[in-house]
This record gives C-alpha cells, structure tokens and sequence, in this order.
C-alpha cells in the first residue's frame, strides 16, 4: 500500500457481511493531473530530443576505417566485442569497401543491423587518393602516316 495515496490508519470494518474483505480504499490525496499539460510536456521534449538528435547524428559520424575501438563503441549498437572484430577484420583485410563489405566480412552485422548502424551515425568513406603520385608517363603509341 502507498502511503502517499492510501491512508495508513486503520478503520474498523463496517457492515456485517463485509468483515472478511478489505476496507474500502481511501479516495486519492490529490487530484487527477490534467491530461493536455501532461500531453503538451511530453510533446515539447519529443521535439527538443528529436532537434537534438539530428544536431548530433552529423556531428557523430565516425568513418570504420579510420575509427579507434573507443569510437565505434560510442556508436548505437556496437558494444566492445563488435567493435574488435571489426578493428580485426580491417587489420586482416584492409579497408571496408561499403556497407556491403562490412555485413559480409563482420559475422553478427547483417542488412537490418547496417541501416540501424548508418542511422546511428557509422559510415565509410571512399579511400582518398594520394596527394602528388609519383606518376610515370605511360609511353604513346606511335602513328604511322
């Protein structure tokens, strides 16, 4: 029993074919809370979390290629052990291609997990190339006339 809503006296039981049920509760020390503040409450800090979340998603993106254990584990959905096979798996086979690649080589992350971890904010980046290759001009073909 609450005390906060029931009242802690006991009250003697009256009537005489009642004496073997419980006594009748006590009515509610404060009233019913109205509905539309409570509606109204809970609708602004949908929207306030709602805002916050989309502020935080582009903020948080972490790239699987280049992210530490730490960071992967800062993503929804990825706890310390997915996140070490993952780090494994890049090791031993080098950059994740697309999100494709990665539910391919990381056994436990298949298509309904991807979505949920691109949702929360991991992605992967296309490999960048070299800043000044050292390139070497391909001989041309002659043409004869």
């Amino acid at each position: 029993m609450n005390p906060f809503l029931h009242s802690t006296v006991a009250a003697p039981v009256s009537g005489a074919g009642r004496s073997w049920r419980a006594p009748c509760r006590v009515a509610r020390i404060a009233g019913p809370r109205p509905r539309r503040a409570g509606l109204v409450r809970a609708a602004g800090v949908l929207a306030l979390g709602a805002g916050l979340g989309l502020a935080s998603l582009s903020a948080h993106a972490v790239d699987v290629n280049t992210a530490t254990q730490a960071e992967l584990e800062g993503i929804r959905g990825v706890g310390p052990k997915t996140a070490r096979i993952i780090l494994d798996e890049r090791q031993r086979a080098g950059r994740f291609e697309s999100m494709e690649d990665l539910s391919d080589r990381v056994r436990g992350i298949g298509p309904k997990r991807v979505q949920a971890l691109q949702a929360a904010g991991l992605k992967i980046e296309a490999a960048k190339p070299p800043a000044n290759p050292a390139r070497r001009a391909a001989p041309r073909p002659s043409v004869r006339r």
